[in-house]
């Protein structure tokens, strides 16, 4: 059963030494519920695109800028909850750079 609080999940992150221009790597671990805020901080000196599937480019990130995304405001009518789903693994891909990516959110528990 829902209870009414939000718990965050564990930060991931990825160093940009280790992202490749070509296949997509995993930012951590699979995602621990099913979040209804996430934000993707690169830290880094190298632009990246994320994917949601690992075959699909999703949203690009420029170095040193973030991205936050509420999936709750983009609900459907009806009053149902729009959230990325438990277990979603976050990917990416770039150029090698200096720095970290990281990758936080929040869902309820």
């Amino acid at each position: 059963m829902a209870k009414d609080y939000i718990v965050p999940i564990e930060l991931q992150e990825i160093d940009a030494a280790t992202i490749g221009a070509g296949a997509f790597s995993e930012i951590g671990n699979p995602l621990e519920g099913a979040c209804s805020f996430i934000r993707i901080t690169n830290d880094s000196d190298t632009d990246v695109i994320i994917s949601f599937d690992g075959v699909n480019d999703h949203e690009y990130i420029p170095a040193t800028k973030t991205i936050s995304t509420y999936f709750q405001i983009n609900n459907v009518p009806a009053s149902k909850k729009s959230l990325l789903r438990k277990g979603t693994i976050v990917y990416i891909r770039g150029t090698a750079g200096t720095g970290y990516v990281f990758l936080s959110g929040y869902y309820n528990e």
